[in-house]
This record gives C-alpha cells, sequence and structure tokens, in this order.
C-alpha cells in the first residue's frame, strides 16, 4: 500500500448537514454512503471530534449487522482528550470517555494505547483501556446501554497459566453471545510471555500462551489478534518455534485447537506460503479471510480465503481491478463479515483511482470506493489513511476512514458504504 505522510491535525471538517449520498463507481454497484462522523463535529459529553486512530496504527472501526459503528477517536476543546463511541442510525453516542469512572476499578486514563474496540450485533462494545485510580493498571472493558464493566484486570490471576498474572491486554473481539477473545501479556516471576484468553459468561479460560506445543510440532513463539464467530470459534495467526513450521493459521474451538494452514503449505496458484496477514477475517461459517506473501509463486502476494480447510485465492496482484487498471498492493487486514463477504484495501496501477476499497459479492469483486470519490459534502477523498483498513458487516456494508493529504487537501472522517436496493 503507498504510504502517504501524516495529517495535519484537525484540519479539515465536513458539514454535518450533508451526511447522506448516492455514490456508484465505475466497476462498481450504486452505494448508499453515510458520513460517520468527520473532524470538528461536536463530540457527545463535550468538545470536537479530532483525529480516529493512533499515531502510525490503522484506524479500526467495525460495523455491525444493524449497521452501528464503533470507532475511536482523540478530542479537542473538551475536558477529556480521547473517547470511544458509537454511531447508530445517524446519531453519536459515547460508549466511554477519558476520565469515566467504573464502578469498583478505577478511571479509565486512555485508549490511544489500544485504538481497536469490537463490536457485536446487539451494540455490546469491547475495549482495551488504561485506569488511573484503582486496584489495576489496565484492562478489557464491556460496555452496553451506557454501563461498562471490567472484563479481564491487570494483576489478576492468569488462567492456565501457573504462578502468572496478567499484565497487559489488547485487541478484544466479542460475538453474538457475548464471548470475548483478547491477547494479553502474562508476567511470570521476571518473564513475561504473551496469551490469547477467552471470556465465556464472566469465566476467562486459557486458549493458548506461548511455549505451549503447537499442532504440528514446535511450540507457539507469539500470536496475532485474535477473531472470533457466532459458534465461539477463535481464528489466529501464530509463530512457532523449533523443528517445526514457521507459523500458520490455527483455529481454537471447544478446547481444541487445529492449524488450518502453514508457512510451506502450497498456494492453489503455484509456489507456496511465505507468511500471513497479523489480523485476520473470520465468518460464522468458519471462512478465514488473510493476506498473503508468497515464495516460488507467479506473484508475490494475494487475498485468500480459507473454505472447508483449504484455501482458495480471493484476488492476486497484476489481476485487473474493478473500475479499471491492475492491483499494485494489498491492504494488510481484509475483513470477514458474518456471512462471508470479503472487503479489502488494494492499491492500482493504471487505473481511475490509485487506493480503492474491494468487496466480494456473487458476480466476482465490486469496487466500494477510491481516491477521487466525492463524499455527501461534495469534498473529493484525497487518501484512505496511512494504513487503510476496512470492516464489513453481513450485509456487505462496509465502513472505511479518510484523511487529508499531508498539505491539508481532502476530507477527514469515517463513513459507512451499503449497498443499494
Amino acid at each position: 500500500m503507498p504510504l502517504r505522510p501524516p495529517h495535519p491535525r484537525a484540519m479539515y471538517a465536513l458539514s454535518t448537514l450533508l451526511t447522506v449520498g448516492a455514490l456508484t463507481t465505475a466497476g462498481g454497484e450504486p452505494m448508499l454512503l453515510r458520513q460517520v462522523v468527520a473532524t470538528g463535529d461536536v463530540a457527545p459529553g463535550g468538545g470536537v471530534f479530532d483525529r480516529f486512530g493512533a499515531e502510525s496504527m490503522p484506524i479500526v472501526a467495525p460495523v455491525n449487522a444493524r449497521g452501528d459503528v464503533v470507532f475511536f477517536s482523540t478530542l479537542g476543546r473538551g475536558g477529556a482528550e480521547e473517547g470511544l463511541f458509537v454511531w447508530s442510525r445517524g446519531r453519536i453516542g459515547a460508549v466511554a470517555r477519558e476520565g469515566d469512572r467504573v464502578q469498583g476499578v478505577g478511571r479509565l486514563s486512555g485508549f490511544g494505547k489500544h485504538p481497536a474496540p469490537g463490536l457485536n450485533d446487539d451494540g455490546t462494545v469491547v475495549f482495551a483501556a488504561a485506569i488511573t485510580g484503582g486496584r489495576a493498571v489496565e484492562g478489557i472493558f464491556a460496555a452496553q446501554n451506557g454501563r461498562i464493566r471490567p472484563v479481564a484486570l491487570s494483576g489478576a490471576a492468569a488462567p492456565g497459566v501457573a504462578s502468572g498474572t496478567l499484565a497487559g491486554m489488547d485487541a478484544p473481539v466479542i460475538n453474538a453471545r457475548g464471548e470475548i477473545a483478547f491477547l494479553a501479556t502474562v508476567r511470570r516471576g521476571r518473564e513475561s510471555m504473551e496469551a490469547l484468553l477467552l471470556s465465556t459468561r464472566g469465566q476467562l479460560q486459557k486458549i493458548v500462551a506461548q511455549g505451549d506445543p503447537a499442532p504440528a510440532g514446535g511450540t507457539f513463539a507469539g500470536f496475532g489478534p485474535p477473531a472470533i464467530n457466532r459458534e465461539g470459534a477463535v481464528a489466529f495467526g501464530g509463530a512457532v518455534e523449533g523443528r517445526a513450521v514457521p507459523g500458520g493459521i490455527f483455529v481454537w474451538k471447544g478446547g481444541r485447537l487445529r492449524m488450518v494452514l502453514g508457512a510451506g503449505d502450497e498456494t492453489p496458484i503455484g509456489g507456496i506460503f511465505a507468511k500471513f496477514s497479523e489480523r485476520l477475517g473470520l465468518s460464522d461459517a468458519g471462512t478465514i479471510a488473510f493476506h498473503g506473501l508468497l515464495k516460488a509463486a507467479p506473484v508475490a502476494a494475494a487475498i485468500f480465503a480459507i473454505e472447508d480447510g483449504r484455501p482458495r485465492m480471493v484476488a492476486r496482484l497484476g489481476d485487473p481491478a474493478p473500475g479499471g487498471g491492475h492491483f499494485s498492493n494489498f491492504g494488510l487486514w481484509p475483513a470477514a463479515g458474518a456471512s462471508g463477504t470479503i472487503a479489502f484495501a488494494a492499491s492500482v496501477d493504471d487505473g481511475p483511482s490509485p487506493v480503492i476499497v474491494v468487496r466480494t459479492a456473487a458476480d466476482g469483486l465490486r469496487r466500494v470506493v477510491g481516491v477521487g470519490d466525492s463524499v455527501p459534502s461534495g469534498a473529493r477523498i484525497a487518501t484512505l489513511t496511512l494504513l487503510p483498513v476496512v470492516s464489513v458487516n453481513t450485509g456487505g456494508a462496509v465502513s472505511f476512514a479518510v484523511v487529508p493529504t499531508a498539505t491539508g487537501e481532502g476530507p477527514e472522517g469515517l463513513f459507512l458504504a451499503t449497498p443499494g436496493p
């Protein structure tokens, strides 16, 4: 993905009166484009929205089945410096703001270290936050209907790790049943180790930890962020040490852990898989979407989906891009909706737009939006952020972020593109 220079803070504000527009893109389908939030909009609880991500980190804004979008933002001209918010049916509400008190825990002191919340279809938001004035320094929390409850707190015993205590937590995700999976750092004496944990009805259990045996041999050395579906399956990328494959994609369900794809496995287009994306997409039917770097293959990289235990290609470098041109690079974090729709960002050579967002459909790939397209205010998209990341729901609606250039051209905000009738 072409690297874009960081943008100045609060350089552009969209009109809040123009929030909905029709978008028909070349090689695409009619889309209803809604403005979720823009820099300069008034934030609930005080202040104005400033930026929607932390420096040099992708902007993650999940969308659920009913079209709600949850997002992180820094704030200006208000008492709090940052917070988490949810857009639902055209209105924005606060999920949690810096300084909010969580009963029995302390005050939330920031989200910028982990600005990647999770969201399920009933509107429950999960997030990691730092804590001050309490018995822990950080934790995982769940928020619903104005109530925030702790899921896991630093200093607590780490399940399944003898003499281990939780030291840090990140990347929480939640499914329709309210199960929450997340990354954790576990301290044991003077040593620290990584683990993946699962919270079910308030009880924590270990999925896997650094040093545990891997299914194909060797021991786990590290993990990517988890993905979880309605059935309670947790998919993740893992690095492996020892006389075995150096890494792979793994699925845990009901206490059983298996490797579904390993580094060195043959790809469906020739050559072998060399590396996998850090973050995966996972559908309710078990489809896993990922970005793969390849070796001894016709191309260097492609987007793949694992279905029924076998990988298939979704798009590869050099393929024609919907709307014109050819794919020249892919965003590293493809997304998968509950129904199996896959969405991703891509760079394009020799096309009308240098960077586009694409999603799968029954008849192939559809262009959702791209640099140069107009947003409802009439402004034209200048960039799709430094590290473009999208989210997609079961109906194919895609959320994405846009930012201005280093010299201030273009809008800044979050948008939701929904397939038209």
